[in-house]
């Protein structure tokens, strides 16, 4: 699903990842020699400072070209980061993890049977009392892009649009990209569909599989969830 052009996208800077981290840390009470699994880890741009910060992390991973990135990227946390590739759906980890993160709306790709079943996963992953961060758009402010066109530069020589639908019945969107080398001619076209789940909806599935919700922000900065806010911010305890 990703490749190449998911680094050329607009991504928080090395400042506002900090300080993502640090809510990571305090949020989920993480100690130094914490075993943590970050899920669609891409680059590797949180799980190399957890690493840094003494975790144990483990990458996980679809994109086989963005885990080559994660792993030119580590440089201290090298012997404290694993990166693996894998479908979300079927993460090959028994329950050693004290946490698993999930950053930047990288869940709700599939059906919705499929994406229980990769929350599913995390939760085996977890030990009894262990702590899952799913950070997500907020599905109350997703409708409002319906139709939206947006247009930028991902470089001096690449340009890039997205065209967003959002089918309020079933609750998923569809990021229609455009990418257009100007060099070249070339042009390449995709689409992402993302099911995003209202905060009771996401709550039932979790409690469905011994996770439950203890706290939900709207953001990094410890603000409340509110329906005109950025993100949708979950932590859940397994039982």
């Amino acid at each position: 699903m990703w490749d190449q052009t998911y680094l050329l996208s607009e991504l928080p800077s090395e400042a506002e990842t900090e300080e993502e981290v640090e809510f990571i840390c305090e949020t989920l009470e993480l100690q130094r020699g914490a075993t943590v699994l970050d899920l669609c880890c891409g680059q590797g741009r949180h799980g190399q400072l957890l690493a840094d910060k003494g975790m144990a992390v483990i990458g996980v991973d679809s994109s086989r070209f963005l885990l080559a990135e994660a792993k030119k990227n580590t440089t201290a946390s090298r012997n404290r980061m694993h990166l693996i590739e894998a479908d979300m759906r079927r993460i090959p980890l028994k329950p050693v993890c004290d946490a698993v993160i999930n950053l930047f709306t990288s869940f709700g790709f599939f059906d919705d049977d499929d994406n229980k079943r990769a929350l599913a996963e995390v939760a085996a992953t977890l030990k009894p009392g262990g702590k899952l961060l799913l950070d997500y758009w907020n599905p109350h402010a997703v409708s409002q892009l319906d139709g939206t066109r947006n247009w930028w530069w991902m470089s001096e020589s690449t340009l890039a649009l997205a065209e967003v639908e959002y089918d309020p019945e079933s609750g998923r969107l569809s990021d229609y990209r455009t990418v257009v080398e100007l060099a070249t001619g070339n042009i390449r076209e995709s689409v992402n569909r993302i099911r995003f789940y209202f905060p009771a909806e996401l709550k039932v599935i979790l409690e469905s599989i011994n996770l439950e919700v203890c706290a939900v922000y709207g953001d990094f900065d410890y603000s409340p969830f509110l329906m005109e806010g950025r993100r949708m911010i979950t932590i859940a305890e397994k039982r």
